[in-house]
């Protein structure tokens, strides 16, 4: 049986099939905020896990920044190399799984972000997993930037068995209501969000509330490897 967070990959197929993109165009506000709080040099390589349709990646190289963008979605990759349409030699895109790499195989980086990840897994077990790996894809004194669904009080997650489930749901690129997977969703409160983040070994560097277009109340958390 499929991991219930493969349902992304559902969800991805059914929108490309029908022409549209799932997310808007626009880059994350946080990610860019991030980028210019520690001043990231463009000769320094960014992964992003999780990429999705590329949105932040293509941003990113756009402006000159030498980014890989992984996800565990073979749809939203193959989008992601048709919307490369500058074939930028700055910028990869891999399918890859994003919850528990192997160890031997991971390229190391001083510099990682995920947006909107971690909110879609919902088991504590695939949680952690999640946050080690990207723990052993960091450099000593790496960065990450982590942007995730809620308010940090309120704590829900949806029924894993009914994600690949067909809903209907608002597309956020066209605003328009399409039949898709429901997927999954899992929000935490702060308190229980930090917890994990320390029990994967990381630093708390900075904690933020902050909202966007995309997914609305969002938590953002600025993470180190000492």
């Amino acid at each position: 049986m499929k991991k219930y967070y493969l349902a992304y990959d559902e969800r991805y197929k059914k929108a490309h099939s029908e022409g549209i993109l799932w997310f808007s165009n626009n880059p994350t506000s946080d990610l860019l905020k991030w980028i210019e709080h520690y001043d990231i040099s463009k000769q320094d390589k960014i992964c992003e896990v999780g990429c999705g349709e590329g949105r932040d990646a293509l941003y990113l190289g756009i402006k000159g920044y030498k980014v890989k963008g992984i996800d565990a979605s073979e749809s939203a990759i193959n989008k992601c190399k048709e919307l490369d349409n500058k074939n930028l030699e700055n910028v990869e895109f891999e399918v890859e799984e994003i919850i528990n790499l192997d160890n031997s195989e991971i390229t190391k980086y001083k510099w990682i972000y995920a947006v909107g990840v971690l909110h879609m897994l919902v088991d504590d077990n695939d949680r952690n997993l999640f946050l080690k790996s990207i723990y052993n894809m960091l450099d000593r004194g790496g960065h990450v930037l982590l942007v995730n669904m809620g308010d940090g009080e309120v704590e829900m997650k949806t029924d894993t068995s009914k994600a690949f489930e067909i809903q209907e749901r608002n597309n956020n690129s066209k605003g328009k209501k399409v039949l898709v997977a429901s997927t999954s969703y899992r929000s935490i409160n702060w308190k229980n969000h930090i917890k994990e983040l320390e029990d994967a070994g990381f630093l708390i560097e900075k904690t933020i509330n902050t909202q966007n277009d995309e997914y609305g109340n969002c938590m953002v958390v600025y993470l180190k490897k000492s």
